[in-house]
């Protein structure tokens, strides 16, 4: 069995890895997946959380957004609106995207703005969420 597959990580305004890895965790609708070489083909959606991998014995991380990712025994294609490594996020702008999204849900709006400014929270608490959990 090989010890590694192919991994690439496309967000939508670039490619954010592209290369070996040796095991990939994410979250998916239903709970954490992880990718091992030579893993069952599927694809699933991705949901938006930190995904991890390891490369060289050493792990590597991202804020990602929601996607899809595709699996095959010898590549894993993740595709997602974004992604971010820990160093990439702009920790007090993060903050203050926070801060105007938690003070629009508290304003009344109709259900797609809901939805909309929903969305805008969970991408800085979750770039907030990476950054806290890995940068030193």
């Amino acid at each position: 069995m090989a010890k590694t597959f192919q991994l690439q990580i496309i967000s939508c305004d670039r490619q954010f890895y592209d290369g070996p890895c040796e095991m990939l965790v994410f979250d998916g609708l239903d709970g954490e997946y992880g990718v091992l070489p030579g893993h069952e083909p599927m694809v699933t959606c991705l949901t938006a959380g930190e995904l991890r991998y390891k490369v060289d014995g050493e792990w590597h991380y991202a804020a990602i957004s929601n996607g899809f990712i595709a699996v095959n025994p010898i590549k894993t294609t993740v595709m997602a609106d974004t992604a971010e490594s820990p160093e990439e996020i702009d920790v007090r702008r993060a903050n203050e995207a926070r801060l105007r999204a938690e003070e629009l849900l508290r304003q009344k709006q109709s259900i797609q703005e809901y939805y909309h400014v929903q969305a805008a929270l969970n991408r800085a608490m979750n770039r907030l969420r990476v950054t806290k959990r890995h940068m030193h």
